[in-house]
């Protein structure tokens, strides 16, 4: 087979894509990707050939400002909203909508240029990152499946429908009508590496698949495979949320960091070389790690604090490691209410953390539960193991190829 990967974004929605791309590759297939340019250095960093479609959307700005800006100050949802979306009020409906709208304007970007790698290039199946809206419509175009990739999130996120329901958004449906096409088209399957105990419901088709963790290539320093000596907890806040929100977004990290010290425990912050000039005054004591993938910093921590990303929770989630998530977006609150449910992590608002004058109490009794109470390691190996126990992306290969032979 001839296999195109698609996504709009790097790093949150390009390295969930890396593994089944090796897999592919590694079994014989000839394997590309296509994205945005700010994509394409985390295409080459993996070893993989890339295209760079359309132009780079100016996404801090679309993702933080009008009625997106909402998305950052969100008190607490519905643990279920995306299986039951109808326990959504208007505003949240509302809320979604314009999250949709968004990919929808970064998807005409890409779209026409996706459209022209597939007809040079005439892959036999694309696998599109959920989110890139640009991939069904070029599948449609062409007449080839289009296997859909989620990032780890629990449930079903269908930003491009009202009310995460059936019904496709107006600009959605513009898209596949540029070309001529009546009505938009459903992925053939959706590859899913979210672990089943933490997943909600779907209607869709979907291929349930190992987490394997990729958090860009790095070199493993001596000093994390010697012990510690004492518990040691790993505080990180992803890429995106400071790339969106600036250094406001890391001001409770001291809080966090304190607590952790406070604990007698060893903290270790681990961030992009981007974000390290944002950090706040931490205590004294502790160890900044930059660009270091958090899979080779997991097997080596008894704890990790977050804000609630997918590809942070479910590195940690792999490697058996209990979690306290600091959420402020609705995404990563529901992240955080299924970790809290399978008993593998505990959870506290961002807005506690960021602005009471107890917070590093808070975190530290959150974190003393998630270090001295062993139900959650116990539930945090339970599932490691249902992830380790899905089929690996080399065994799904062979499913991708049943649906371009039918």
């Amino acid at each position: 087979m001839r296999v195109l990967f698609t996504t709009w974004s790097a790093p949150s929605h390009l390295y969930p894509l890396i593994p089944m791309a090796w897999a592919c590759r590694a079994a014989g297939h000839e394997v590309r990707f296509a994205g945005m340019p700010s994509a394409v250095p985390g295409m080459l960093q993996a070893g993989l050939t890339a295209t760079a479609v359309g132009s780079d959307a100016e996404l801090t700005g679309m993702s933080s400002s009008g009625k997106l800006a909402a998305w950052h100050k969100q008190e607490p949802w519905p643990d279920d909203w995306p299986e039951r979306p109808d326990k959504l009020v208007p505003e949240q409906v509302e809320l979604l909508a314009a999250l949709g709208r968004k990919q929808c304007v970064i998807a005409e970007r890409m779209v026409d240029d996706l459209v022209a790698v597939v007809e040079r290039w005439r892959p036999d199946l694309i696998v599109s990152d959920v989110s890139t809206f640009a991939g069904p419509v070029a599948g449609a175009v062409a007449g080839i499946p289009v296997v859909g990739q989620l990032w780890g999130s629990p449930g079903v996120l269908r930003y491009e429908n009202r009310a995460l329901g059936e019904e496709p958004l107006p600009e959605y449906a513009a898209l596949f009508a540029r070309f001529g096409l009546d009505a938009p088209v459903a992925p053939a399957a959706l590859l899913d590496p979210c672990p089943p105990s933490m997943n909600l419901g779907s209607v869709l088709p979907r291929l349930p698949m190992r987490f394997v963790p990729y958090n860009s290539p790095g070199e493993a320093p001596a000093w994390a495979d010697e012990p510690a000596g004492r518990p040691r907890v790993c505080v990180t806040w992803g890429v995106t949320a400071a790339k969106v929100l600036g250094a406001a977004v890391l001001e409770p990290l001291h809080h966090i960091v304190s607590a952790v010290a406070g604990l007698g425990a060893e903290p270790v912050v681990a961030v992009a070389a981007a974000q390290r000039a944002l950090l706040p005054a931490l205590p004294e004591g502790t160890r900044i790690v930059e660009s270091m993938p958090l899979h080779l910093l997991m097997p080596h921590c008894d704890a990790i604090v977050h804000q609630g990303g997918a590809g942070t929770a479910l590195t940690a989630a792999a490697h058996g490691v209990p979690q306290l998530v600091v959420p402020q977006r609705p995404a990563p609150m529901l992240i955080g209410d299924r970790l809290a449910a399978v008993g593998a992590g505990r959870t506290l608002p961002h807005q506690v953390v960021a602005g009471d004058e107890h917070a590093g109490k808070l975190v530290a009794a959150e974190l003393d539960a998630l270090l001295t109470d062993p139900a959650h390691r116990e539930a945090a190996v339970r599932l490691a193991g249902e992830n380790a126990a899905q089929p690996a992306p080399a065994e799904l290969v062979a499913a991708l190829a049943e649906l371009v032979a039918r």
